[in-house]
């Protein structure tokens, strides 16, 4: 058992959940939280109340399992799943190891120095990407920040709330010796209380105690409201910016980017008060805000664009969910499955557009670690002008084509106007014509043109072996079928491995009132077997798998601003921080496999380039208002799309080469193959 674990008590349940209850972590006064083990024995926190809740405990239980996927993975222990049991209900969570900052203050003395500089960018690293995500945590403290072994993170987000949310009710809440003065009062505290909160837990950490004492409540109260503060030992620029986060007028505290930016050494601009998106205007922070080299925790390669910052909305226009159509049941459950399921899909006006792109047959480079530095991708130069045109049947669509072309559409289906049937078409190999298939699957070219793999459109609704694969042998038109998961689970999102052997889906728990990916599916050709790998990623709703490079692993959505990289066994290798998962497309690294393609967050429509191995950002490419972000071209274009035509853009987002002309007004899906 961890360190950190006390065994259980007399009377605690065996499992909570089907989590299997080995010790306690800790426990208060409403709640308690276990250690525990899932079936595959992975140890995972379950946090849950003492009896059933009253009206506000209840609140508060459902704040911290709203607003925990929000928040970027690197600074929370991320919530894995939730639910009921014995009418209490629970939340599992990621299992940091380490002690709280209370506990090894309290057992090893203040910090100092070095120690204390990683600690002071690290929480305020992650208070800046709290906020970001709109969130004002509220009771920020050091028996709340867990010192994991890849940096420090904040936990226990029962009492946060979203910016412009109501607050949970009962009065006020939060732990007093750390408690902003407006928190006394009747009002919704904002992200300057949790500035006041971290230099108070700064001054901590330094001294080992709060700078307001921790004696009588009451006492405690009235040197928060009326007293200077004891930050004591603390010095220099860490000195001076505790001190301006503990003022008594929240507008006159600095943000939290404010002060990383300055524990960096980078100008942080003119000051701003602790506010978020749409609480407040202020000048634009920094344009770019890298929280790594001397001091910094080894997690926090926080790499924040200016505008999304504190005063813009991080919400990319091109990445929404469409609104689900309105119609008889089986209609909307059926167009819910054909549309490439909610997150795949971006809206644009009425239309629903979902590119589909493959890797060549020859693996590509496997994005390096970040302690390494790659090489220099080597640029494509500009695209051939087109030398032909193919109409395509069903879309009213042109596209325009060159034999050097290192992409061409190969497949397709669409939803026919006033119907849900959805027509899926296979382009004939070497040709220019397309055949419409018999029954409506969501159909895939291999890399090397031989085979077709197709799922069902519509897995619910089939009249027989609803989630299985079919393969297709082009020369000798032989098939054969092989199995994946069951009902109520369905696959979606087919999408060929680089070397064209295996298959990879998307398993989605459809049910009438909501879709969720529960994990993907590795389908093998050669052994026509296959393997569900469940992933928890909550609050990520039906994002679609995306191989890396390699084929080694997968990559997807995480949260609202973040994109991790997973084993084929589901366990984490990687993540990107601050940038949206560009849904619209599988095509997300370059065909070196050593840049990514994100949405850039903030009101302004950008692709960011980013460097695959270390997250660094190489380009930020400003596109046209509602483009859509198809993915790479080649090593240095990019796909947009926008208005009925897509088109080859340079990274100065210059369109150097039309590509298609769309006309259908209804939802289709493209699938593209690279030809070279």
């Amino acid at each position: 058992m961890p360190p950190s674990a006390m065994p259980p008590r007399d009377g605690d349940p065996e499992s909570i959940g089907g989590h299997r209850i080995v010790g306690r972590l800790g426990a208060g006064g409403q709640g308690v939280v276990y250690l525990a083990e899932t079936e595959a024995g992975d140890l995972v926190a379950v946090k849950t109340l003492h009896g059933p809740p009253d009206e506000v405990d209840a609140a508060r239980f459902r704040r911290e399992a709203e607003v925990l996927p929000r928040v970027a993975s690197f600074c929370t222990a991320q919530v894995l799943t939730t639910g009921t049991a014995g009418g209490r209900p629970y939340i599992v969570s990621e299992y940091i190891e380490g002690p709280s900052l209370q506990q090894a203050v309290r057992e090893r003395g203040p910090l100092r120095g070095r120690e204390l500089r990683r600690l002071a960018i690290g929480t305020i690293t992650a208070l800046a990407a709290i906020h970001r995500a709109g969130v004002v945590h509220r009771d920020f403290k050091p028996g709340n920040v867990l010192l994991g072994a890849d940096g420090p993170r904040v936990i226990d987000f029962g009492i946060a709330r979203a910016v412009g949310g109501e607050a949970t009710g009962g009065g006020p809440v939060g732990t007093p010796s750390y408690m902003a003065p407006e928190q006394f009062d009747d009002v919704v505290a904002g992200p300057a209380a949790d500035l006041f909160s971290w230099g108070a837990t700064m001054a901590f950490a330094a001294n080992g105690h709060p700078p307001f004492g921790a004696d009588a409540v009451a006492a405690v109260v009235r040197r928060v409201l009326s007293g200077e503060p004891d930050v004591g030992t603390l010095d220099g620029d860490l000195r001076d910016l505790v001190t301006e986060c503990l003022d008594k007028d929240p507008s006159r505290r600095p943000r939290a980017s404010e002060v990383l930016l300055r524990l960096l050494g980078r100008p942080a601009g003119p000051p701003h008060s602790g506010r978020l998106p749409g609480t407040a205007a202020g000048a634009p922070p920094s344009d770019r805000l890298l929280a790594e080299g001397a001091g910094a925790p080894p997690s926090d390669r926080l790499l924040a664009e200016g505008a999304a910052e504190a005063g813009e909305d991080s919400a990319p226009a091109q990445a929404r969910s469409p609104t689900r159509p309105s119609g008889p049941s089986r209609a909307r459950a059926w167009r819910r499955a054909a549309m490439g399921a909610g997150a795949l899909a971006v809206a644009l006006t009425a239309t629903v557009t979902v590119v589909r792109v493959y890797a060549p047959a020859e693996p590509a480079a496997r994005p390096r670690p970040a302690a390494t530095t790659p090489a220099p991708p080597r640029l494509s130069g500009a695209p051939a002008v087109p030398a032909s045109t193919v109409s395509v049947p069903g879309l009213n669509a042109v596209f325009r084509e060159h034999p050097s072309d290192p992409y061409r559409l190969t497949s397709f289906h669409f939803e026919e106007k006033g119907k849900v049937s959805r027509p899926a078409y296979v382009r004939d190999p070497g040709a220019g014509t397309f055949h419409r298939l018999t029954e409506y699957r969501d159909p895939v070219v291999s890399p090397d043109g031989a085979t077709i793999a197709s799922v069902y459109s519509a897995p619910k609704f089939a009249s027989e072996n609803n989630n299985d694969v079919e393969v297709t042998d082009r020369a000798t038109g032989a098939r054969h079928t092989i199995p994946t998961v069951d009902l109520p689970l369905v696959v979606r999102t087919p999408q060929w491995s680089p070397d064209g052997r295996r298959l990879l889906l998307t398993a989605v728990l459809d049910e009438d009132d909501s879709d969720e990916a529960v994990g993907f599916v590795v389908v093998d050709l050669a052994a026509r077997g296959s393997r569900l790998v469940r992933v928890a990623a909550p609050g990520t709703g039906t994002a679609a798998y995306v191989w890396l490079p390699d084929g080694s692993g997968v990559i997807r959505r995480s949260g609202r601003t973040g994109v991790r990289a997973y084993d084929l066994g589901g366990r984490v290798l990687r993540s990107y921080q601050d940038v949206i998962a560009n849904d619209s497309s599988d095509q997300w690294f370059s065909p070196s496999g050593r840049r990514l393609i994100t949405v850039c967050p903030g009101k302004a429509t950008a692709a960011c380039v980013l460097d695959a191995g270390t997250g660094a950002r190489q380009a930020r490419v400003a596109l046209p208002d509602k483009s859509v972000l198809w993915g790479w071209w080649n090593e240095d274009h990019l796909l947009v799309y926008r208005d009925g035509h897509a088109g080859v853009v340079d990274l100065n987002g210059k369109e150097v080469r039309p590509l298609a002309d769309i006309g259908h007004e209804g939802p289709w899906l493209l699938h593209f193959t690279r030809t070279n």
